[in-house]
C-alpha cells in the first residue's frame, strides 16, 4: 500500500474506533446523562400531579429490543472484520487485509450515523490529518515552530512551589537519584540535543528524562510506559516505533528520542504553549483538553488552582523547571564532583537477515552482553524477524571486521528454533530445562522477564530453544 492509502486506512480505522466506543465519549455521556435526567424529572412530575400518559402501554418493547440487538450485532461484526484486516496486515497479507477492510467499511456504512455524530467524527478526522502532517514534517504552518518563543520554555512559575521542588531534589534520597540522573545524562546529551535541533525544539527538553526516568533506559512504569522517555505502546506505534515479540524500539535511545521529539512538537503546535504541551506529554492531549474545558482554564496554574488536573500532572511542570535549573547549575544546588558518563558511540550496520546474537558477538570480537547493551531494543536471542534494514549497533571501530567475518559464516542462526511453552502447575525452571535438553540460564536469556521473577506463574508462556539432543530423542 502506498503512503496515501496507509494514511487513509489509519484515518478510517481511528474514526471507526471512535465510533465503536462512542458510548464512552464525553459528548455521548453528556447527552445520555441529560436524557436520563429528563426522564427522571418527567416521571417525578407525573407522579406528583397524578398524570398518566395515555400512550404508555403502546410502546412496542420487542421492536426496540430488536433494533438494539441489530446494532450490537453490526458493531460486533465490524469489529471482527477490522481485527481480521489488522491481523492480515501484521502478516504482510495485504490481499486478505484489503478484503476484510472493505467488509469492515460496508458494515460501518450500515450503522446509520446521526447528523451530530457525523459532525463529531469529522472534527476528529481533521485532528488526525493535522497530526499526520505534523509527525511527518508536512505541517503547512511551519512558522508556528519558527517563532522565537517556540524555542524557549518559560521558567516562570509559582516561586514557593518551585523552591519546594528544588529543595526536595537537593537533599536526601531524592538528591542521590538526581545525581545519578545527571551523571547518566552525559551518555545521551549530544544525541538528544542534535535531534531537538533537527526538530527545531527548545534544548531545555534534553532534561525531560530526569523526571520521566532518571535517564534509565530500562525502566518500565506501572502503566507499562517504557524507556528513557516513558512512551506507552500505542503512542510509540503511532509515532513509528516497532513494538513486538522481537523488538521494542522504545528502548532504543535514538529512535525513542526522535519519537518523543515528534510528539512534543505535535503537542506544541496543538496547544501553542510549552507548559501546556509538557502537561499534555504527561496527561495525554485529549485528557488535558478535557481538563481545560471542564475548568474553563487556559494555563496549568489556573487548572491547578481549580483542582482540574491529576496530582501527577499538577506537579509535572514545576518538577521539570526545577530539574532544568539544577541541571544547568548543579554546583549551585550542592551537586559537586559529578562523574558524567561518556557519550555513547557505536558503529552501525544494516541487517536484513535473522542473526543469532552469539554469531554477531563472535564476528565483532566482543560478547553477547556488549551487543545487548548497544542494542537494548532487541528482546530475543537474535536480530528481529521480518524487520528489513534493521540498524544493528556494534562496538565503535568493529564494523569492518564484523562485515568481513559475517560474510564467512554459513549458518547465521544455528540455534534449532524455539518452542512456546505454557507453564503448568508444579513446573520449575530446572524441570523445564531438563525436558527440553537445555539449561535454566539459556531459558532466562531468551525470556528477559524471568530475571525479575522469583517464581514461575501457571499459564505463563516461555520461549524455549531446545538443545540439539531434544531433536534426536
Amino acid at each position: 500500500m502506498n503512503s496515501l492509502n496507509k494514511y487513509k486506512t489509519l484515518i478510517t480505522i481511528l474514526l471507526a474506533t471512535v465510533l465503536l466506543f462512542n458510548p464512552s465519549l464525553s459528548f455521548c455521556k453528556k447527552h445520555k446523562k441529560q436524557s436520563e435526567q429528563e426522564i427522571i424529572n418527567q416521571e417525578k412530575i407525573e407522579t406528583e400531579i397524578g398524570v398518566v400518559q395515555s400512550d404508555t402501554n403502546d410502546i412496542d418493547t420487542p421492536v426496540l429490543d430488536e433494533k438494539v440487538e441489530s446494532l450490537k450485532e453490526n458493531i460486533m461484526e465490524a469489529d471482527q472484520f477490522l481485527n481480521s484486516a489488522l491481523s492480515a496486515c501484521g502478516q504482510n497479507n495485504y490481499i486478505d487485509a484489503s478484503e476484510s477492510y472493505h467488509k469492515f467499511l460496508e458494515k460501518l456504512n450500515s450503522l446509520n450515523l446521526k447528523p451530530e455524530e457525523v459532525e463529531f467524527l469529522l472534527t476528529d478526522c481533521e485532528n488526525i490529518l493535522r497530526k499526520i502532517k505534523n509527525i511527518n514534517g508536512l505541517d503547512t504552518n511551519k512558522n508556528h515552530l519558527n517563532r522565537e518563543d517556540a524555542l524557549e520554555i518559560s521558567m516562570d512559575y509559582d516561586e514557593d512551589i518551585l523552591n519546594a521542588w528544588i529543595k526536595r531534589y537537593s537533599v536526601g534520597q531524592s538528591a542521590q537519584s538526581i545525581r545519578l540522573a545527571l551523571e547518566r545524562s552525559g551518555k545521551y546529551k549530544d544525541m538528544i540535543v542534535s535531534i531537538l535541533r533537527e526538530y527545531n525544539l527548545p534544548e531545555d527538553l534534553q532534561y525531560l528524562p530526569i523526571i520521566e526516568s532518571l535517564f534509565n533506559n530500562n525502566v518500565v512504569s506501572r502503566a507499562k510506559a517504557v524507556g528513557m522517555w516513558q512512551i506507552m505502546a500505542h503512542r510509540g506505534q503511532a509515532l513509528g516505533l516497532q513494538i513486538n515479540y522481537w523488538v521494542d524500539e522504545r528502548r532504543d535511545p535514538v529512535k525513542a528520542t526522535r519519537a518523543a521529539a515528534k510528539y512534543l512538537r505535535e503537542l506544541f503546535v496543538l496547544l501553542n504553549d510549552w507548559h501546556l504541551a509538557l502537561s499534555a506529554y504527561n496527561r495525554g492531549e485529549y485528557g488535558l483538553i478535557r481538563d481545560m474545558k471542564f475548568s474553563n482554564a487556559s494555563s496549568v496554574l489556573e487548572m491547578k488552582e481549580r483542582n482540574a488536573l491529576p496530582k501527577e500532572t499538577q506537579n509535572y511542570v514545576p518538577q521539570f523547571i526545577a530539574s532544568v535549573k539544577i541541571a544547568k547549575n548543579p554546583e549551585e544546588y550542592g551537586f559537586t564532583n559529578l562523574n558524567y558518563q561518556e557519550p555513547m558511540v557505536f558503529d552501525t550496520v544494516i541487517i536484513d537477515k535473522v542473526i543469532d546474537l552469539k554469531i554477531v558477538a563472535k564476528c565483532a570480537n566482543t560478547t553477547v552482553e556488549v551487543i545487548k547493551e548497544l542494542n537494548p531494543s532487541i528482546l530475543a536471542w537474535c536480530t528481529p524477524h521480518g524487520y528489513k534494514n534493521f540498524e544493528l549497533h556494534l562496538p565503535v571501530g568493529t564494523k569492518d571486521i564484523f562485515l568481513e567475518n559475517i560474510a564467512k559464516e554459513k549458518d547465521l542462526n544455528p540455534s534449532p528454533g524455539f518452542i512456546k511453552y505454557k507453564v503448568k502447575k508444579g513446573d520449575y525452571l530446572e524441570k523445564i530445562a531438563r525436558e527440553f535438553k537445555t539449561t535454566p540460564s539459556a531459558i532466562k536469556e531468551d525470556n528477559p522477564k524471568l530475571k525479575k521473577q522469583k517464581y514461575l506463574q501457571p499459564k505463563q508462556v516461555l520461549v524455549i530453544r531446545p538443545g540439539r539432543k531434544y531433536y534426536s530423542k
